[in-house]
């Protein structure tokens, strides 16, 4: 019995996992209800999923208020940047798949619409995980965002098919899964982000990803 109710059993240490999932997303939640605090929080769950993962996460919710306020400035403004890129991108994606043909020019340009959305979905992925992680400024943290998410395709791939995936499983087959929410995602992107940080830990190792420093 000593070994079903210890803290060490597999079962209950999943427990408290998911238990801290969700209330990070409570989290991300309330503290995204004014819409441009979004970033911030965003960068909040990241700082702590990207400990999690190596079991260094501490307190929950003292280190999601404490990340929240370091990075506020920073993650809003970064925020506001891919909110106005995303309703242009998506303002014109919706004119132009209502008004297109099948011509050349307008299948280039499709393709060109497309290609942004998809360096918008890349830069996405990894900013805030990035704000979260390294010190750095915010045109740094950004183009260094896309440097990654594209020297590192793969694991982009896997983070966005992952996000999709289970996305659509809560729909379609089990709803539950949606309460893990955008913290579910990110502890789950934290798996292949750290291992992708780790290799720029050293500052000899950042090449064109220079001047940065881990929190």
């Amino acid at each position: 019995m000593g070994g079903l109710f210890s803290i060490d059993n597999p079962f209950w240490q999943f427990v408290s996992r998911l238990l801290h999932i969700l209330l990070l997303n409570l989290l991300w939640f309330v503290c995204s209800i004014p819409v441009v605090t979004i970033g911030a929080a965003a960068t909040a769950v990241y700082s702590v999923t990207l400990k999690m993962v190596r079991n260094q996460e501490g307190y929950i919710i003292k280190s999601f208020f404490k990340a929240f306020r370091d990075n506020f400035r920073q993650a809003t403004v970064i925020w506001l940047i891919l909110l106005t890129a995303g309703a242009v991108i998506g303002a014109d994606l919706f004119v132009y798949l209502r008004v297109s043909s099948m011509a050349l020019p307008q299948m280039i340009l499709m393709t060109a619409f497309f290609a942004a959305a998809l360096l918008f979905l890349l830069e996405s992925i990894y900013v805030f995980a990035l704000l979260a992680h390294f010190d750095n400024t915010v045109k740094r943290t950004m183009g260094n965002a896309l440097i990654m998410a594209i020297r590192h395709l793969p694991s982009s791939i896997m983070m966005a098919a992952s996000a999709i995936l289970l996305t659509a499983l809560g729909f379609l087959v089990f709803p539950p899964i949606l309460l893990g929410g955008p913290a579910l995602f990110a502890w789950i992107n934290s798996f292949f982000l750290v291992k992708i940080f780790d290799r720029y830990e050293q500052p000899d190792r950042f090449e064109d990803l220079e001047n940065s420093d881990y929190h």
